[in-house]
């Protein structure tokens, strides 16, 4: 049976690399000989699989599948010279583009099989002119992403958009004055099961995502029962609808964030945490649960590990 590779990073701390150990671990579950492998010396061994091996003591067959990052040239490179299958883990379309020249580089020879989290991301492939392999495989939001006794904070998490999520939040204490005490909770070096909490007790989520192919952090924050105001990040057309957010074109739009964020609280206040904007959104993350998520990276791996 070949064995499966996700590379990973020594230390996970994007929504994507905690994507992809859920992978590993998924495939571990199933049986399947899944496993991760990290460059240098040493890596976190509390938050990888407990078999992750270091990616220059690793010898690959050809029958193995090697998954690789989208957004790291140097990665692709190395990826162009090992002798196994090479799967691609598109988790952002524009990261991708950003890392090649051309996506005729990735000749369907060594590259013919990307993964996608998103409809809309592999709506973009396939209009690149890619002729591989594209296959949608959404992430699973765990079940500990649920709603807790909600008291009026706004949880946000401030690394895309630095700049932005310190002017919104001026702005936001700026226009409405009355509202300046309410507390401002930061994501930032949790783990999940942090982020969850802090996410199941706060009535707001600011969001600023930015340039997504799927904003794993808005999913999580609407099956936690928040009410989402903000930047889908460009990857609404999946998810975000009138019903479940309060939406913004764009985090720069500082003032129309502030209106949604003062909307969002004037909501919570008048209906408490079930108010319609919730249940919708608790309604659309359920479609991004676990055993959907199981069952598309069963029908991804089974065939190719019979």
């Amino acid at each position: 049976m070949p064995d499966i590779y996700y590379f990973a990073f020594p230390t996970p701390t994007t929504g994507g690399d905690f994507v992809n150990v859920e992978h590993v671990h998924t495939l571990q579950e199933m049986g399947l000989p899944a496993t991760m492998v990290v460059p240098g010396q040493d890596f976190d061994r509390q938050r990888l699989p407990g078999n992750t091996r270091l990616i220059n003591q690793t010898v690959f067959r050809k029958e193995d599948y090697l998954v690789i990052p989208e957004n790291d040239p140097g990665i692709i490179a190395f990826a162009q010279k090992v002798d196994c299958n090479v799967v691609v883990h598109n988790q952002n379309t524009l990261y991708l583009f950003a890392a090649i020249r051309s996506i005729h580089e990735l000749d369907c020879g060594r590259f013919g099989t990307i993964i996608c989290p998103s409809l809309g991301g592999a709506a973009v492939l396939q209009r690149s002119g890619y002729t591989g392999s594209v296959n949608v495989i959404t992430p699973g939001i765990p079940e500990y992403f649920q709603p807790q006794e909600k008291t009026l904070r706004i949880a946000y998490s401030p690394r895309k958009l630095p700049a932005e999520s310190r002017a919104v939040m001026s702005m936001f204490r700026s226009m409405y004055p009355e509202y300046a005490d309410v507390p401002w909770c930061e994501i930032s070096g949790m783990d999940r099961m942090q982020v969850a909490n802090v996410l199941g007790g706060s009535a707001v989520y600011a969001a600023f995502s930015h340039n997504e192919s799927i904003a794993l952090s808005v999913l999580e924050a609407m099956r936690s029962g928040c009410i989402v105001a903000g930047s889908n990040g460009g990857a609404g057309h999946d998810y975000a609808s009138d019903h479940n957010g309060m939406w913004v074109p764009s985090a720069s739009d500082i003032v129309g964030f502030a209106r949604q964020i003062h909307r969002a609280i004037v909501l919570f206040e008048r209906h408490g945490q079930t108010n319609e904007v919730s249940r919708q959104g608790i309604a659309t993350a359920q479609r991004y649960g676990m055993p959907s998520f199981r069952q598309a990276l069963a029908d991804f791996w089974k065939p190719r590990c019979p």
